[in-house]
């Protein structure tokens, strides 16, 4: 039920019990009272709902601040705002199919096609990822705003952790991504070798 300017919202109880089960089954299966407890917060939240965005925003902060003053725990805080954003946005997808391929280029469909048993689920899990991959990357750069950190290197590393992601979804091998992460870490150890190898240099010019 929501109590709002229009009166008591109506809600499905068999929408919540589904919800709350599977966040019970995935998220907190080693305690007894999930269900109820779940329960109880989805028809607490019930009454946050708000098309403002401002309203939206400022409730999902301060829901993580109080947490965070509970517990003091800021890896944690972390970890549960993470899981439940990937929740939500998983429980998105099933009302609009597929709503993240937007994210994708040609490249990345060739390699489903090519790669994939299930070209079609490889396509839909990988535009997802992307997406949250792009989150991310950009809450990355808005918190390092001080940083050189631009849209042209966000844009480069996000194409790489897509090119990694799609190798792991089309192949179900863990060992391929980490190999992956491998070559592209000595890749960058290889490039910053040279730069300092040429600072050597410039150093060598300077004092002649």
């Amino acid at each position: 039920m929501d109590i709002g300017d229009s009166g008591m919202e109506k809600i499905d109880l068999s929408n919540v019990k589904a919800l709350t089960t599977e966040i019970c089954k995935t998220y907190f299966f080693e305690d007894p009272n999930c269900q109820q407890k779940a329960e109880e917060a989805v028809l607490e939240a019930s009454n946050y709902e708000n098309d403002d965005p401002v309203k939206h925003f400022t409730t999902m902060a301060i829901l993580s601040l109080r947490y965070y003053g509970k517990t003091k725990n800021l890896i944690q805080t972390f970890i549960l705002n993470d899981n439940a954003s990937m929740f939500s946005l998983d429980i998105i997808s099933r009302f609009s199919e597929f709503p993240y391929e937007h994210s994708l280029n040609p490249v990345s469909y060739d390699l489903c096609q090519l790669l994939s048993k299930d070209p079609r689920r490889c396509i839909d899990d990988l535009g997802y990822l992307s997406f949250w991959h792009n989150i991310h990357l950009y809450t990355l750069t808005y918190r390092h705003r001080g940083a050189p950190i631009d849209d042209e290197f966000v844009y480069i590393l996000y194409s790489l952790l897509r090119n990694i992601t799609v190798q792991y979804i089309a192949s179900g091998d863990i060992k391929v991504a980490e190999k992956l992460g491998e070559i592209a870490s000595e890749y960058v150890k290889k490039v910053i070798q040279e730069f300092k190898d040429m600072e050597k240099e410039k150093k060598k010019e300077d004092k002649k």
